[in-house]
């Protein structure tokens, strides 16, 4: 009898050691078999401070990053600012980075004149961007006047479409159990640079006193549909980039709604069912005495 109680103390505290253990587990998918499509693209590392150009860096570690910590990025596109308006127009080329994450195919595409002239809730691509840029940077009364208007005309006309069509990807990962995705875009935490020179220089004093927060646009192929997805709420990334002193310091997350992964047992929990199989058996036994 004695023997049986401390074989049924023993498999108790196993099983319950082995289920907390499972509990810990990082419940979180990152992107795997990452390729590169076409040449025109830059490749950042990260020493933790700063980014900088390193062409040798392996996709697996610069977009091993989360919104805490961002790390490297890949620029797609990283020509898109030398193009001159009809260039830009005429240009039919793309660059993706694709990968599998969570079992599924999913490719992330820099834009081009097409993607911008697409329609998108009844209006083009470029001209919801644009309004909803407005709108979540205070100045949404602009959208519809003659002034919003201008503002607007001169952004196409001076290459304002080039410089947030080359996303600077810094990392894509999947909640294990929601399917939810996200991806990290390198920008600037304030875009007001971006901006200067696309627009007018007599009305660049609507945004000269405040903070302007707009992320780059990313085409999204997965699961057979295609987003383009943006926001406008950066949070500071803790980095800067060695070659200007100030880009890439702005980690706008975008989130998209994923497939949930099938879920395969992990060890521990395997484990614990054996343990609590032990549990039960110990206790048919002691039943039996």
């Amino acid at each position: 009898m004695a023997g049986t109680v401390k074989k049924f103390v023993f498999s108790t505290s196993l099983a319950a050691g082995m289920i907390t253990i499972s509990g810990t587990s990082v419940l979180a998918a990152s992107l795997t078999n990452a390729t590169v499509a076409d040449s025109d693209y830059s490749l950042y590392d990260s020493n933790g401070t700063s980014t900088f150009v390193q062409p040798s860096a392996k996709l697996s570690t610069i977009l091993g990053g989360n919104s805490n910590s961002p790390g490297g990025n890949i620029e797609l596109f990283s020509s898109s600012e030398r193009l001159s308006g009809g260039e830009f127009t005429q240009y039919a080329g793309v660059t993706s980075l694709a990968g599998t994450i969570g079992g599924k195919d999913i490719t992330l595409s820099s834009l081009t004149a097409s993607d911008w002239d697409s329609k998108v809730g009844g209006v083009t691509l470029a001209k919801r961007w644009f309004n909803e840029a407005l709108s979540a940077n205070g100045l949404g009364s602009l959208i519809g006047t003659r002034e919003g208007g201008t503002l607007y005309n001169s952004f196409v006309a001076n290459g304002g479409r080039q410089r947030f069509s080359d996303p600077n990807i810094s990392y894509v990962n999947q909640d294990d159990i929601t399917g939810e995705i996200k991806i990290g875009l390198a920008g600037h935490y304030d875009a007001k640079s971006l901006l200067l020179g696309v627009i007018p220089a007599s009305l660049e004093s609507l945004i000269s006193d405040t903070t302007v927060q707009a992320s780059e646009i990313v085409k999204v192929t997965y699961n057979g549909e295609t987003h383009y997805l943006y926001n406008f709420k950066a949070t500071n990334s803790g980095l800067f980039a060695l070659n200007d002193g100030f880009s890439h310091n702005g980690n706008y997350e975008l989130l998209l709604a994923g497939m949930p992964p099938a879920r395969v047992p992990e060890p521990c929990a395997i484990l614990s069912l054996i343990g609590l199989g032990g549990l039960l058996a110990t206790k048919r036994t002691m039943k039996n005495v």
